[in-house]
């Protein structure tokens, strides 16, 4: 609400001429609500990995194989049936509270004046009990689980209308009343939209809070690598995923724990933290003179999937500063996207181009790194915030501003630049990708991963 009146304040537009309203919102955030739709307790993160023993607890339900086959989605901590099966053990009084369970999205939107909880269609598989391929509800799951469908939200298709602005929401948020409010779709399908990957072997990668690598294809492709398979924004396609749980959260957790010194000189009026990290790497070489930052600070997902797995930087030495370091932090956040190539390409699939977007494109140095560790071109866009794009032509087309949403990608997605390879700079990340491969699988197979979560427990 505060960001809305926020942005109509500052930008000067008319609220009258605001036609639509479209939403974006973080994916598997599971929050609990009461009949009368008020929040029971706070919402479970998707980067929440409480649940360890939940999701063996449904591996007995279901095996691994089955479940992955059917949902899209690896067995694992991020999806909201496992937040359901912990709150049975743990808060049974407040799971007795709860009538359903809704995501990010579907809050925003009745808050704003939608007559229930729409869940977008794209966001429907991160319950955990969703069929990928029948784009409907696993019934013979949600029956073993004892769930109901009636328990989540309305799955809907984004760009549908469901609601106006009435007189209350506009006095808080500075719309007009009786503005449209459309169903959107989740921050990665909204941003593979605002990027324009709607044909198959278009692919994005955006680095945000997390990190997506995504494929655009024109069926659900499950059974490999661990990617997991959603729906398209674009009715009758869908995206082959994988993600990264700590991406350009990696580079703020770095500013504010290492790089105090460039937050305390921009608290002071000075360059912002960001500029000044990103000259600091550009001093130091590809490889970062053999410095390999390990990105998993909320464990490992595409294609390792290991909840125990924590984040490390390895090969340290004298002949290593804070330009090493905060080089190394942008390469291993783009080694562990690079991570996710290798499954596309070992399943034979194609990538016709790659664009690039989410809040780190503002660095011409991560950008750079991106084409030159993935070997490829990359193309970034007039509107970097790609997902927000999305939102709004998924709101253009609820309201017919735009006929489809082809239309819609096409007046309002621009490319701006193309990045070439250097090739050598490209066999030096191949060499440290290498590196980076066998320190996971090291760390991994030695037990080191879970006797540091141990003793973190402990802790």
């Amino acid at each position: 609400v505060q960001a809305c009146r926020a942005a109509v304040e500052q930008s000067g537009v008319d609220p009258q001429r605001i036609a639509s309203i479209g939403f974006s919102a973080q994916r598997s955030v599971a929050c609990p609500v009461a009949a009368d739709g008020t929040v029971v307790r706070p919402m479970f993160s998707w980067q929440d990995a409480r649940t360890g023993e939940e999701v063996k607890e449904l591996g007995r339900v279901i095996s691994a194989e089955q479940y992955y086959e059917q949902n899209g989605l690896p067995l694992g901590t991020t999806w909201i049936v496992t937040k359901i099966l912990w709150m049975r053990k743990h808060e049974p009084d407040l799971l007795a509270k709860t009538a359903r369970f809704v995501q990010n999205h579907d809050l925003v939107l009745r808050a704003f004046g939608a007559d229930d909880f729409y869940t977008d269609l794209c966001c429907a598989v991160f319950y955990g009990v969703w069929d990928v391929h029948r784009a409907d509800w696993n019934l013979s799951l949600l029956e073993r689980l004892d769930l109901r469908p009636e328990q989540f939200g309305r799955p809907t298709l984004p760009g549908t209308c469901v609601g106006k602005i009435d007189r209350a929401v506009a006095e808080r948020t500075g719309f007009a009343a009786g503005t449209p409010l459309c169903v959107g779709a989740g921050d990665q399908n909204c941003s593979v939209l605002g990027m324009g990957a709607i044909q198959p072997g278009l692919a994005t990668v955006t680095l945000g809070t997390a990190g997506l690598a995504i494929l655009a294809t024109e069926r659900p492709l499950a059974g490999f690598g661990g990617m997991m398979i959603t729906h398209h924004a674009a009715p009758g396609m869908w995206e082959v995923e994988g993600l990264s749980n700590a991406a350009a959260a990696s580079l703020r957790w770095y500013r504010d724990v290492i790089a105090t010194s460039e937050k305390q000189l921009a608290a002071a009026g000075g360059p912002d933290a960001y500029e000044q990290l990103d000259e600091l790497a550009a001093t130091a070489p590809p490889g970062s003179r053999g410095l390999l930052y390990l990105p998993y600070l909320a464990t490992a997902a595409t294609p390792r999937w290991n909840p125990q797995a924590r984040a490390a930087f390895v090969g340290l030495s004298f002949a290593h500063g804070r330009a090493e370091m905060t080089r190394a932090v942008m390469e291993g956040v783009v080694l562990e996207i690079r991570d996710m190539f290798e499954q596309w390409t070992s399943a034979g699939l194609s990538i016709r181009s790659l664009r690039i977007g989410g809040g780190a494109t503002r660095s011409k140095l991560w950008n750079q790194i991106q084409a030159d560790v993935y070997g490829r071109p990359v193309e970034t866009l007039r509107v970097g915030e790609s997902a927000v794009l999305g939102a709004a032509i998924l709101g253009g087309v609820g309201t017919g501003v735009f006929a489809s949403i082809e239309e819609g990608v096409a007046a309002m997605v621009h490319v701006t630049d193309r990045l070439e390879p250097d090739p050598q700079r490209h066999r030096r990340y191949e060499d440290l990708y290498h590196a980076y491969v066998q320190t996971y699988e090291g760390l991994s197979s030695s037990g080191a991963f879970d006797s540091l979560t141990r003793i973190q427990a402990e802790s």
